[in-house]
């Protein structure tokens, strides 16, 4: 006997089921039988060890055959029967007991659970979708594929594969009815997939079997006469036979163990691109009569449909006139992908960069169809296939240097770029400065450019076609809506907010409520329609929503990427077909859900984004016989991120004024939405929509626009977001557009040490005179070499200028030869910008080299704030250039003094904060000549290098003159000053102080009173000051920012509360 367990003596060498099993799996034991648990079953043995029943004494065998009873009774229930068999094998004579043979129950979701699936009414197809949705496994077996067949079952195979589930499928080239097309679809799934085929050139191959393994209670079989075609799996007459494996395992064992025999036979090889492609060029289109294969009518070739076709041909002109990129805006429901699809249906080489698997999943989908002979292929995550003619790849993938360095610049003839976030654009920017492309094209369903990344800027400021969600209603493509905002009592104020988004773990506690559930089903029985999709913020709050709805009496699943989800394909399905209410998802649902009744859009969720938004709202825009509207329920609530989708609603531009004045138009009835639109908001509802919107004061609205924008993203605009936005990055009031970052506190560390470093450089970027744009596209192809700060060849250099210009033909026409002349567009190089920057501090031309003087070898940093502002002086020199264009002789551009000013030296050059100069020491570092009649003034203005200088003395008393001047220190980085009384707002010096003035900054200098020892005192160096405020006129009192605080060893002196 095993030590205390009450098991029988092992049989000594080998282990024994019997003997050696663990005491927790027996069931009864007495001095000669014992009883266990065995498979789904029991066992009932003799305690001693024996081979053969022979081998038992008449009383061990008594003693098992009163045992039987009472252990078929632990089994059965009434009606039905425990089998029992005598076991020889094995070494221990038992008898096992099986379950009754009964069948199960149906699995959820069958049609019914009799064997035999007929066909016609009683269609395959139906009884596959809820064993794919079980198995976490598929063997799969028919003797040939056709695409219309493939198609009903690839998405519940994918969404098999998504969840880590694995598909074997074993398909015939018999007679050439499997189609190419159908092969095609199949190996453009991603996963766990092997994929093979039998060549039956000698031996005929007809099996048609689906093997299911459950991830518990064993698996499936089903065998018959059901190949994959549409007609076998849906109104053909098709006999298959179903044997679910509790009821005895026998036969799903035999039918694996016969499909491992048939991957193992020589006629079996891996189905693979190259072997679809020579099975396309041998294979005889198949006669039906010879056979036996359905006739099926040949999928039609999508084709554009009217606003596709439009975009197509304004994108052909748009090449025409020599762009190498472009933007096109279409409404989600328009076809975006299918529009990329069919433009770039000539090129060789595709290459389709996004930033979720799912877009990318619905793109593969589209260009298949599209051109159904390509070779596909993905490249993100475990799928690298980096030869295929059309590359679909993710962001987070390709854009690292190990795999995209593995691309050469011209692999593609053409790039598609989806919409992103703002916070991936430097990430994008790094892969397209990398290639080459002929053509380059931009998507993106909202043209509103403060949440899309600058996509308009990496497309060469080139908005191609647009057709957004108004007008996609209007020209009947979309289904009107019917807009409802109320509003939502959860106290967001609460929920901490980072990096542009709501904690989700706090959010989702916020939200999952009895209260806003039990508020969220009313809103949809008074407001929404019978086919709902509700988002929601996470899975738990999905998986919450579908609970509460399902106790209500709605027929409600939750979909997403969790354990507990329903699945995606068929969920969709039964929305489709009437057999759900609702269906509650999280951010999976954004793309590529093809539902065209949906007729309610429930949103539960805040939503950061504008493109996320109008996915949100497009999965409902479809049209559709069964609806004549969309319902959308959104939800409004005390956080400002809710005005993002007041303002993407009602196309409201930047700024809170124009959120003001949208909120009174709605108000008063003066806003004309599409024909068939409405949109109603709860006046509690608008209440806290009023209490969101801002009222800055005067001359605050770039700095609203840039706080707001970073609260919402989590991050700052760049200069050419402003400046796409309608302000003028140069105008900020500030020390140019990066003093004005630098004060809002939005400089990194190593950005901050860059700027202070290279202040001059960067000003000089930011301001110099641009009368062409030469000089901007030299930084920018040094920026786009790596060699920024660094040496670049001028034979690089002209060559990436030469791309430059091919790309835009605003900067092919700004050049004053072609660009494809390197010789000539050499010796204009090094004429003009080259032989300038070279005269600056900060550049040197050398011998066949051009490379800047700075110490630092490589400046992330540095590159990144240079980059920026290369690209905003570009977008503004070109935005100015078309104005003068398209104006009447004799005009001026409004804002042309900012060109014809002349070019500043580095000023500040030497200087350190808090050290003491005399005024004739402070003259020479702004590159100035000292003279008494005017560095003896309190203001000193120096055009020529566009600086204002304060001399500042805090202690009035001793002075002459001007003793009613009060100047003092408000906080340790705020300085209140009070102009002379002849200044004003809108003359040259109020206009400086102000930031009104393009290219100035302003530098102040203190001292606690005139005199020192009987001598004049020196001045302190404060630094650099960014106008803060005023009030008043002649004199005015102005609020000063600091760039740095005042040390605390000199607050005393100065009167500053530290």
């Amino acid at each position: 006997m095993t030590g205390g367990s009450g098991v029988p003596q092992g049989s000594g060498d080998s282990l024994c089921i019997l003997c050696d099993v663990a005491a927790s799996t027996i069931v009864e034991c007495d001095a000669q039988v014992i009883l266990i648990g065995h498979g789904a079953g029991l066992a009932l043995a003799p305690r001693r060890h024996v081979a053969r029943w022979r081998e038992l004494s008449v009383a061990e065998q008594v003693a098992l055959a009163t045992r039987i009873g009472p252990a078929q009774a632990l089994l059965e229930t009434e009606g039905t029967t425990a089998r029992v068999t005598l076991v020889e094998t094995g070494g221990h004579v038992h008898l096992r007991l099986d379950p009754p043979l009964a069948a199960p129950g149906p699995l959820p979701g069958m049609p019914h659970d009799r064997p035999l699936i007929s066909g016609g009414d009683d269609a395959l197809h139906a009884h596959l979708r809820p064993l794919i949705d079980r198995a976490q496994a598929i063997d799969l077996s028919v003797s040939f594929l056709m695409a219309s067949g493939v198609r009903l079952v690839l998405p519940h195979l994918r969404d098999l594969l998504d969840r880590g589930g694995r598909l074997r499928l074993l398909t015939g080239d018999y007679l050439g009815v499997t189609e190419p097309a159908a092969l095609r679809l199949i190996a453009d799934l991603e996963g766990e997939r092997e994929l093979h085929v039998f060549q039956a050139a000698k031996i005929p191959f007809h099996p048609k079997a689906w093997m299911f393994t459950f991830a518990s209670d064993g698996g499936a079989l089903i065998v018959g006469s059901s190949n994959l075609s549409h007609s076998a799996l849906t109104d053909g007459i098709e006999w298959n036979l179903r044997h679910v494996d509790p009821v005895d395992p026998a036969p799903l064992r035999a039918a694996r163990a016969a499909f491992e025999a048939l991957l193992l036979m020589p006629e079996v090889t891996e189905l693979t691109p190259a072997w679809i492609d020579v099975y396309e060029e041998r294979r005889i289109a198949p006669q039906p009569m010879i056979t036996g294969a359905p006739m099926e009518a040949p999928e039609a070739a999508p084709t554009p449909h009217e606003v596709q076709a439009e975009a197509l041909l304004a994108l052909r002109a748009s090449r025409a006139k020599g762009y190498g990129a472009g933007l096109v805006v279409l409404a989600t429901g328009l076809g975006k992908t299918f529009l990329a699809a069919f433009d770039s249906a000539t090129a060789a080489r595709v290459l389709f960069v996004a930033h979720r698997e799912e877009i990318l999943t619905q793109a593969m989908a589209a260009f298949r169809a599209v051109r159904p002979r390509a070779r596909l292929g993905r490249y993100s995550g475990e799928e690298k296939d980096a030869e295929a003619d059309i590359v679909f790849a993710s962001v987070q993938t390709l854009a690292r240097d190990a795999h995209l360095t593995r691309f050469e610049p011209r692999a593609f003839d053409y790039i598609v770029v989806d919409e992103f976030h703002h916070a991936a654009a430097a990430t994008y920017r790094r892969i397209i400065d990398h290639f080459q492309p002929g053509f380059l094209l931009g998507l993106t369903a909202t043209p509103d450019r403060s949440d899309g990344g600058d996509l308009l800027g990496l497309c060469e400021e080139n908005l191609v076609y647009e057709c957004d969600l108004w007008s996609g209603i209007d020209r009947g493509l979309l289904a009107p809506f019917h807009y409802f905002g109320v509003p939502d009592l959860v106290e967001y104020s609460q929920i901490p907010w980072r990096s542009g988004r709501f904690d989700e773990t706090a959010l989702t506690e916020a939200v999952a409520t009895q209260a806003r559930a039990e508020n969220a089903l009313d809103q949809l029985a008074k407001r929404g329609g019978r086919k709902t999709i509700g988002f929601c913020v996470s899975r738990r709050h999905a998986d919450f929503m579908a609970d509460f709805a399902r106790a209500r009496g709605l027929r409600a699943v939750a979909v997403h990427s969790g354990a507990t989800s329903a699945p995606r394909a068929s969920a969709l399905k039964a929305l489709e077909d009437g057999d759900l209410d609702i269906v509650f998802v999280v951010d999976m649902f954004n793309e590529g859900v093809d539902v065209p009744s949906i007729d309610t859009v429930l949103m539960l969720r805040p939503t950061e984004s504008p493109v996320i938004w109008l996915q949100q709202l497009g999965r409902g825009l479809r049209r559709s016989a069964d609806k004549t509207h969309l319902a959308v329920i959104d939800y409004i609530g005390n956080h400002r991120i809710f005005l993002t989708k007041f303002r993407t609603l009602l196309k409201v531009g930047p700024g809170d004024g124009a959120l003001r004045l949208a909120l009174e138009r709605l108000n008063d009835q003066l806003i004309q939405f599409p024909a068939g639109c409405e949109v109603t908001y709860d006046l509690q509802a608008l209440d806290i929509l009023r209490s969101l919107i801002r009222q800055p004061r005067d001359g605050e609205e770039l700095a609203a626009f840039y706080r707001d924008f970073r609260e919402r993203h989590g991050t700052r605009p760049t200069a050419s977001e402003m400046q796409h936005a309608g302000f003028n990055p140069g105008r900020t009031g500030h020390a140019g557009w990066l003093g004005f970052v630098t004060d809002m506190g939005d400089l990194s560390e190593a950005q901050r040490a860059a700027w202070t470093a290279h202040r001059a450089l960067l000003d000089e970027i930011e301001t110099t005179r641009m009368t062409r744009s030469y000089k901007m596209l030299v930084l920018r192809a040094m920026i786009e070499a790596g060699e920024f700060p660094g040496r670049i060849a001028i034979i690089d250099l002209v060559d990436r200028v030469a791309r430059l210009a091919r790309r835009n033909p605003q900067i092919k026409t700004d050049l004053s030869v072609d660009p494809d002349d390197t010789p000539r567009l050499r010796a204009v190089l090094m004429q003009q910008p080259l032989k300038i920057l070279a005269e600056t501090d900060w550049f040197r031309l050398g011998p066949g080299t051009f490379e800047t003087t700075l110490a630092d070898v490589e400046n992330t940093a540095l590159t990144a704030l240079a980059s920026e502002l290369v690209d905003w002086r570009l977008l503004r020199y070109f935005q100015a250039r078309d104005v003068v264009f398209d104006m009447p002789e004799g005009t001026s551009p409004v804002e042309a003094p900012e060109d014809t000013a002349p070019a500043p030296v580095a000023p500040t050059k030497g200087l350190t904060l808090w050290h003491e100069y005399q005024r004739d020491q402070i003259a020479p570092h702004f590159g100035a000549v000292f003279n008494t009649g005017s560095w003896n003034a309190g203001i000193v203005v120096l055009k020529g290098v566009r600086a204002m200088i304060l001399l500042v003395t805090m202690d009035k008393g001793s002075m002459s003159v001007g003793g009613h001047y009060a100047d003092q220190f408000a906080s340790p980085t705020r300085f209140v000053w009070q102009t002379q009384t002849s200044t004003r707002c809108d003359d040259l010096r109020g206009r400086i102080i102000s930031g009104a003035e393009p290219g100035w900054t302003v530098h102040l200098f203190l001292r606690k009173s005139k005199l020192r020892d009987g001598r004049a005192a020196p001045f302190r160096y404060a630094g650099p000051v960014s106008f803060a405020g005023w009030e008043g006129e002649a004199p005015m009192t102005v609020q000063w920012d600091m760039a740095e605080p005042v040390p605390r060893h000199l607050g005393a002196l100065y009167g500053v509360e530290q």
